[in-house]
């Protein structure tokens, strides 16, 4: 193709075409170049040089200046990788299992976490590149695998911790809670602990170590089924200064604490075979809650002292001291004309306080059965009879035979010890001595013994020892004392015919009993219930506790402590024992033989015919 000629000159073969911006691409048309007309000067002569553009000078950016660090730490960064994933495992490791360094666990974390995410910021781009990447997409998906199966894992075994079933397959439920136990944990309202006081050396004692063994496992049940549940055990021996703060006289005890309601309650052995520790803590807890309390009740209808008197010879200021032991104090009015009287179900103590008139035969008869542990309908109640009787030298004729039908002899004088009364009041004993067998929960509370204990005109107990019962004196008066018969005359008689009775005498007593004076003992000692063992406190004297001597002396511990000493071992509930049987598995030679090999190679067996079975399947 030819190109005609329009007399222009054609602009793309002009040399010396400069192109806009030295570019490549876009040519922006320029006009058509003059001949330059001659001239005699020199080429360039008088002629101004072409401008020359600015050279552009750009700002540098903040990345530039943290690109040399950047690449600094990425140079390291397999190893700050490591220490990062080291830091977060050892940080977790503290947080879960060392309580005590929890915050500097917690800080290991967060460093380890650091370096990752420092590592993960800086080399962004290659971390993408390589999850974006075919391989890349790959571990990811490994990844994902790996993390949901491990969540899956968490989520089952957090519901397995949370809802978990334990099964008793024993054949009496030997290790199951009753229903009554399990609700009482449920709806507990306040953490409760219980401290379990146990030694620890049992070379010479293994019948302890067996009892510690079943208080343990009975204690672990209560935890499993309530959080708020908690316990522990303490060596008495090695730590005497806590076992005093709680009272602790007796090694084989458990406290339970409400840590809301600050109430303590003290378990001790009901039995050797402790059948009755499930009911014995259920009543603790019960008590500890401040949810029931054990009432005591005050018999009234007989010329008692009453509990609402505030003058000299009444007892307000014991009732208010036993409230505050978290008691709950009761009158039980009977009318002396009234033949169908009763004792409540939920009497935990009876209390007869210095009568002074005469007891109806109904009413003694009420008492009586009491005492064995019936109502006067015949039916046996849940636990044993417990009464604190509070006598006086003139006490009718028809409580002392009361008294007399369970072994404790009421004398008619009154008590003159001549080394040990108060000397501006010759009728007043001072019981300075307590027997040291008795009971420590009595007389050496808290591991402080007795003080002094002022007994106006106190009388003499006489005991009876007959295989039924186990009397034990509280106190005892010296040998130069006497019991003087004339309450107006203050000089004993010591010669002669109508010479006074010489001590030394018991003027409190306690006993336990299984059956009146005078009747058949059982048949079988080990076939005794609960309800049939009665429990007496008896006292010479009614003042000693009284408004006008209550805060004189140890007159009032000595009366709190009996009180806690009887309904120590009494329950709020009655739950049946779990008897522990033993069962036999009886097998001949033959027998013998087969289960043993069988157990041998019937399940290694079983697997390797599922092997083969697959290999042959999948051949």
């Amino acid at each position: 193709m030819s190109t005609q000629s329009t007399g222009q000159p054609d602009w793309r073969r002009q040399p010396g075409v400069r192109r806009s911006g030295g570019r490549r691409g876009r040519q922006e048309p320029q006009e058509a170049a003059q001949p330059a007309p001659e001239s005699s000067e020199p080429p360039g002569a008088g002629q101004s040089p072409e401008p020359q553009e600015p050279e552009v000078v750009v700002s540098r950016t903040l990345f530039s200046f943290l690109e040399p660090g950047l690449n600094a730490i990425a140079s390291f960064g397999l190893p700050l990788v490591m220490a990062g994933v080291i830091a977060l495992v050892a940080g977790t490791c503290l947080v879960a299992f060392v309580p005590s360094m929890r915050p500097y666990g917690w800080l290991i974390v967060f460093l380890g976490l650091f370096l990752v995410l420092l590592i993960g910021l800086v080399s962004l781009s290659s971390l993408l590149s390589a999850f974006l990447s075919r391989t890349g997409r790959y571990g990811v998906n490994s990844l994902v695998m790996v993390a949901a199966f491990l969540g899956i894992v968490l989520v089952a075994g957090w519901i397995s911790f949370e809802n978990h079933l334990r099964l008793d397959v024993t054949a009496n439920q030997q290790f199951s809670l009753a229903n009554n136990t399990r609700k009482l944990l449920d709806e507990l309202d306040q953490p409760i602990k219980a401290t379990a006081f146990y030694v620890t050396e049992f070379q010479d004692h293994q019948e302890v170590l067996i009892r510690r063994q079943q208080v343990e496992q009975t204690l672990r049940e209560f935890k499993v089924r309530s959080s708020r549940f908690t316990y522990e055990f303490k060596d008495p021996d090695l730590e005497p200064e806590i076992a005093r703060q709680y009272g602790i006289t007796q090694y084989e005890s458990v406290v339970v604490e409400g840590l809301d309601s600050k109430i303590v309650d003290i378990v001790t052995p009901t039995n050797a075979g402790y059948s009755q520790l499930e009911q014995d803590l259920y009543t603790s807890i019960l008590v500890a809650t401040g949810r029931e309390r054990k009432k005591i009740y005050f018999l009234s209808g007989h010329a008692e002292r009453t509990t609402f008197s505030s003058i000299g010879d009444g007892y307000s200021s014991l009732a208010n001291s036993l409230e505050r032991d978290n008691y709950e104090v009761k009158i039980l009015s009977w009318d002396p004309t009234e033949d169908g009287v009763t004792v409540p179900d939920d009497a935990a103590l009876l209390v007869i306080a210095g009568p002074t008139a005469a007891l109806p035969q109904a009413h003694a008869q009420v008492l009586d059965l009491y005492l064995q542990g019936r109502n006067p309908n015949g039916v046996a109640r849940r636990e044993g009879g417990r009464m604190i009787f509070l006598a006086e030298p003139d006490t009718q004729a028809s409580f002392r035979e009361l008294l007399a039908r369970w072994g404790v002899a009421v004398a008619s004088g009154y008590i003159r010890d001549l080394d040990r009364s108060v000397p501006e009041n010759p009728q007043t004993l001072r019981l300075q001595v307590y027997n040291p067998t008795a009971p420590p929960e009595i007389i050496v509370p808290k591991g402080q013994e007795l003080q002094t204990t002022f007994m106006a005109g106190a009388t003499s107990l006489q005991l009876v020892d007959d295989g039924l019962r186990l009397p034990t004196p509280l106190a005892i008066t010296s040998a130069n004392s006497y019991l003087i018969s004339d309450v107006n005359r203050a000089d004993p008689i010591t010669e002669g015919a109508q010479a006074d009775r010489k001590g030394p005498f018991v003027p409190a007593a306690l006993i336990e009993a299984v059956r009146p004076v005078g009747e058949a003992p059982p048949a079988s000692p080990q076939s005794l219930t609960e309800s049939e063992i009665a429990k007496l406190v008896v006292f010479g004297d009614a003042d000693f506790v009284s408004n006008a001597f209550f805060n004189r002396g140890s007159g009032a511990d000595l009366f709190q402590n009996s009180a806690n000493y009887l309904l120590g071992d009494y329950s709020l509930v009655s739950i049946r024992p779990k008897a522990l049987d033993f069962r036999e598995f009886n097998l001949d030679n033959n027998e013998h033989n087969f289960v043993r090999f069988s157990s041998w190679f019937f399940l290694p067996g079983l697997m390797g015919l599922a092997a083969a079975l697959v290999w042959w399947v999948r051949r």
